[in-house]
């Protein structure tokens, strides 16, 4: 019986694990550069190019937040 529990246990925490590494992976290898490159190409000034160019930043917060709350 412990075993059992053992061994659902170790595979609640591989499947944890995996679907967080293919967020992280989802989010640096793509999300990010592209909004990056939209940003850039993006033209603003000001402002509204301030607040934007700090939506990088917010993802990789958002993706640490995300990293914290599964551990």
């Amino acid at each position: 019986m412990f075993s059992e529990n053992k061994t659902g246990f170790k595979a609640q925490v591989t499947q944890n694990f995996i679907g967080l590494m293919v967020i992280i992976i989802i989010a640096v290898a793509v999300v990010i550069p592209v909004v990056q490159d939209i940003v850039d190409d993006a033209n603003l000034t000001g402002t509204t190019a301030t607040i934007v160019e700090l939506m990088p930043l917010l993802i990789a917060v958002a993706l640490i937040l995300i990293i914290v709350s599964f551990y």
